[in-house]
């Protein structure tokens, strides 16, 4: 196995590991590295009996389970890439995403192996750190999501970076929260499993529980939690979270959107002993800059914490509209990142005409479409996004999709997206127009059977006619001031 290879240190786990627990489902039972193995090794004969070669497409509509896991392990040894998406979405969203990235076989939740079976071979195809090794699908601009492949070298780096960062051992027991079709899965899972340490996914009824989420943080001894700073919030404030002890606990990371400072200070207290990590970080990138929160929050700062510098494994840095690098304090500018773990593409897509995948001084970057600035300790500053993308949960939403969901009812003739912050929280709304206008539950309904319910609208607005500004374009100033 070549160098740079997601699965290769996985595999090592399997022999050096072997009794020790790999993963432990919703339900509470574990599976051993041994069973995990023998698992994988099914999957991958399966689908290779349903012609699935190196180099094709898996599409996985599964719940997190240990067998989804080893279904994931599996595509790998074959040669091929997993798609997870989730399989609470609507269909239509989930068969484009396939016919989109023409999977192979969909190995959803009615195909499984029998735990009884003979346990085929242990080969492995050998595969270029360049190879594929999973697509996610993020949301599109365009009314349709569009695929992110990660190869095995941006995989690996990122997970890489992790142990070095992290320096997990082969007791650590890390959480599983996120899904995963979301990027914030890609740590909970591989960097466990490259260690020996055990991956425990978070039942999906105590998933968004925040008072039953401390819990489970101290039933299940996690040492390594990561989730949104929503959740995390939510459990400061709802959650009972300084009731409870956590002995075991090392590290909380938060991702995918700004921690409110408040929150943040009031959990600092709750976890004085805990590493505090904001990680930042694009799907097309995964994490690219981190910050660790210090012991001790200073009583006079009132912005949110700095996403900090850039991860070992890459480069970031801030350049103006004119492609120069900004480097005074305060000064704003597009936050790009560049380095192993960076796209190389959408899928689909050529590279050369995707706006933003830049080439500057013989270095390619990538766009994050996110803003910073650097603070006086050298720390970048989040200071917001320059497009139409919102950031709700952790979930990147293009509010175009929206307005695309909401155009193909029969009786809309045209809405409105935006997005507004209450409270510190994300919330999104919509406004629908047409002769006819369906009511605000056929509205959620609809929406339901489009969107996935992270990027349903919390509001509905009805008007005759949407506003319009001199040009004859839909005024969402006029909008979000009604």
């Amino acid at each position: 196995m070549s160098a740079g290879c997601l699965l290769d240190p996985v595999l090592k786990s399997f022999e050096k590991h072997a009794s020790r627990p790999a993963v432990i489902d919703q339900s509470g039972v574990a599976a051993t590295y041994a069973e995990l193995d023998e698992q994988s090794r099914r999957f991958a004969a399966l689908f290779e009996q349903e012609g699935v070669t190196p180099g094709d497409r898996v599409g996985m509509p599964r719940a997190k389970s240990i067998d989804t896991i080893a279904a994931f392990i599996g595509a790998l040894r074959i040669g091929a890439a997993f798609v997870p998406v989730d399989p609470n979405a609507p269909v239509i969203r989930n068969n484009h995403i396939f016919d989109d990235c023409a999977v192979a076989f969909r190995c959803d939740a009615t195909v499984n192996v029998s735990h009884s079976a003979p346990v085929p071979s242990d080969h492995v195809h050998d595969q270029e750190a360049g190879d594929l090794a999973y697509i996610l699908y993020t949301s599109g601009s365009t009314g349709m999501p569009k695929g992110v492949p990660i190869s095995h070298l941006n995989s690996a780096s990122f997970v890489q970076w992790c142990v070095e960062t992290l320096k997990p051992t082969a007791g650590d027991v890390f959480s599983s929260h996120a899904s995963f079709h979301f990027d914030l899965s890609v740590l909970d899972l591989w960097v466990p499993l490259w260690t020996g340490g055990t991956v425990a996914i978070v039942p999906e009824d105590v998933g968004q529980d925040p008072r039953r989420l401390p819990e489970f943080i101290e039933e299940r001894a996690i040492t390594n939690w990561y989730s949104v700073p929503s959740i995390l919030g939510l459990m400061v404030e709802f959650g009972g979270l300084e009731t409870h002890s956590f002995p075991d606990l090392k590290t909380v990371c938060f991702a995918g959107e700004v921690f409110p400072l408040p929150l943040l200070r009031r959990l600092r207290n709750i976890l004085p002993d805990v590493r505090l990590l904001n990680l930042y970080g694009p799907t097309e990138t995964n994490v690219c800059t981190w910050y660790e929160v210090p012991t001790v929050i200073d009583e006079s700062r009132s912005e949110a914490m700095p996403i900090g510098t850039a991860c070992a494994h890459c480069e970031v840095a801030l350049f103006d509209d004119a492609n120069n690098r900004v480097t005074a304090v305060g000064e704003v500018g597009r936050i790009l990142a560049a380095g192993d773990p960076v796209m190389s593409g959408y899928w689909g897509k050529d590279p050369s005409t995707t706006e933003s995948l830049l080439v500057i001084d013989d270095v390619n970057w990538y766009d994050t479409g996110d803003l910073g600035a650097y603070d006086e300790d050298g720390m970048i500053a989040f200071r917001g996004r320059r497009d139409r993308m919102v950031k709700r949960h952790g979930y990147r939403i293009e509010l175009g999709e929206i307005e695309a969901g909401l155009n193909r009812h029969e009786l809309v003739q045209e809405s409105a997206a935006w997005a507004l912050e209450k409270d510190g929280r994300i919330e999104i709304h919509a406004a629908v127009a047409g002769a006819q206008v369906p009511g605000v539950i056929q509205l959620k309904l609809h929406c339901a059977s489009e969107l996935p319910a992270w990027m349903s609208p919390d509001r509905f607005h009805v008007f005759e006619a949407l506003p319009r500004t001199s040009t004859g374009k839909i005024d969402y100033t006029d909008l979000i001031s009604r």
